[in-house]
């Protein structure tokens, strides 16, 4: 038998889900984190892995850390960073998580710190958008539904969305 706490964890769970089905565009807020700009790079080729990129601002009093990232479309989703020294790209797995400081913004965004997908276990090809989980040290889970697009696709919606 299931008690109590199990199925409001459930029925939570469900209305998350429910609730970050949004498109590109749109904001998530989520206990002090305001959550934007969030979209998974198309897999080019037969490439096995891609990457994923998010914008979060911390509006609390208090430091906040992504502490992981998960999903089931791939065997392993990790938090990277990447720079390039002597011509030399760089990318180190950020076992920690990355910390987002109070009033401040972490950016996840091509050429930086980033979100890998790792030996894909499933074609991204024909798919628009991806469940991603994302584990907060201090707010807790929420799933947020990834668009799936390329860099011309993400510049194209930056610039016909307009604030009315």
């Amino acid at each position: 038998m299931y008690s109590l706490k199990h199925l409001l964890n459930f029925v939570f769970s469900f209305i998350l889900i429910l609730l970050s089905s949004q498109s590109f565009s749109e904001t998530i807020s989520f206990k002090g984190l305001v959550l934007s700009d969030f979209w998974i790079k198309k897999v080019i080729a037969n490439n096995n892995t891609t990457s994923g990129y998010i914008k979060i601002e911390n509006k609390n009093e208090k430091n906040e850390r992504l502490i992981s990232v998960e999903s089931d479309f791939s065997k392993i989703t990790e938090l990277h960073d990447m720079k390039i020294k002597n011509d030399i790209m760089i990318m180190k797995h950020l076992e920690e998580g990355v910390l987002i400081k109070s009033k401040s913004q972490l950016n996840l965004k091509p050429g930086s710190s980033h979100i890998m997908f790792i030996d894909l276990t499933k074609s991204l090809k024909k798919i628009k958008n991806q469940k991603v989980k994302f584990n907060f040290e201090k707010a807790g889970s929420i799933i947020i539904n990834m668009p799936i697009m390329n860099k011309t696709e993400k510049s194209n919606k930056k610039k016909k969305h307009r604030h009315h």
